[in-house]
């Protein structure tokens, strides 16, 4: 029912009631977003919410879904909006992510790591690619070339990133607690306001700074 999805609140201004979404449903593509009704139409007003859930992505997750789907195919998602995308726990090893954006993504435990092909071993692509606030807790990200990607923000808690290419990556902010980081090539990475706990350093060395 509607009234699953809403509060409602008395209106002054405009005849009707004010309906509030708290987002707990199937209309949670609404949440925060406060219209005015007439509360005899709330029957046929249901209709017209589950239409607006339909066209306004932004609202319920801003990735590209035919990307999404293009992506499942081929393992490649260049240039591709893939905002919020929820990527956890896959297996995408060798994925092309290249220029693309994956801001707030969910990759928890996703196996990024390489892929042996015949002649030759895939790894995962993350070049220049946005991953602000993007989570990668407990991911395989084991060679992983993730060059002058954006990874401000980024949860990288228990993350392999062994033997990974993050040259000129900006890890601003980004909490590493628990990452594996040995044998990874850093040079000109941005490190500040980054939080180490029992993190793993290229050198081998634990980095406990911010335990």
């Amino acid at each position: 029912m509607l009234g699953m999805a809403l509060r409602l609140l008395p209106s002054k201004p405009l005849t009707g009631t004010w309906l509030l979404f708290g987002g707990t449903n199937s209309f949670s593509c609404l949440k925060g977003l406060a219209v005015v009704v007439n509360k005899s139409r709330l029957k046929q007003g249901s209709m017209v919410l589950a239409v607006v859930c339909a066209v306004w992505p932004w609202a319920a997750g801003a990735f590209d879904a035919g990307k999404m789907e293009d992506f499942k195919t081929t393992n490649v998602c260049k240039y591709c909006d893939l905002t919020d995308a929820p990527l956890g726990g896959r297996d995408m090893r060798g994925a092309d992510f290249q220029n693309a954006n994956l801001s707030g993504a969910v990759l928890v435990k996703a196996n990024l790591g390489e892929r042996p092909m015949e002649k030759r071993t895939l790894v995962s692509n993350f070049e220049d690619a946005n991953l602000r606030r993007a989570d990668f807790s407990g991911a395989n990200l084991h060679m992983a070339n993730f060059t002058s990607a954006y990874l401000r923000e980024a949860n990288l808690t228990g993350a392999d990133l062994g033997d990974a290419v993050l040259q000129n990556a900006n890890l601003k902010g980004a909490v590493l607690a628990g990452a594996n980081l040995k044998g990874a090539k850093v040079d000109g990475a941005k490190w500040d306001d980054a939080k180490f706990c029992k993190t793993t350093m290229p050198d081998g060395a634990v980095n406990d700074s911010g335990c």
